[in-house]
């Protein structure tokens, strides 16, 4: 298993996405519970139910781009053959 983890770097490219998934996921929860239960998540955002669909929309979308890119830079180094490979030699 440590073959497989070796090749894993952490870039900061890969750390931006991160705290771009981490904020969509704020975004996402902070309208979610407004439409749930009208309560605020925090900085009193959302105060009407079009912030908060427009938050709910935004962290979504965010959410999805930095995970597909997440996904593309944690890929990137390996090929399909490494991948393909078993864990165990």
């Amino acid at each position: 298993m440590q073959s497989a983890l070796r090749g894993f770097r952490v870039t900061p490219r890969l750390l931006l996405w991160l705290v771009l998934d981490l904020v969509g996921m704020a975004l996402f929860a902070g309208g979610a519970l407004y439409l749930a239960t009208g309560q605020v998540l925090f900085l009193r955002l959302p105060m009407t139910l079009i912030e908060a669909a427009v938050l709910l929309v935004a962290g979504g979308i965010l959410m999805l781009v930095a995970a597909a890119n997440l996904l593309r830079e944690g890929f990137s180094g390996r090929t399909v053959q490494a991948l393909d490979k078993p864990l165990c030699d």
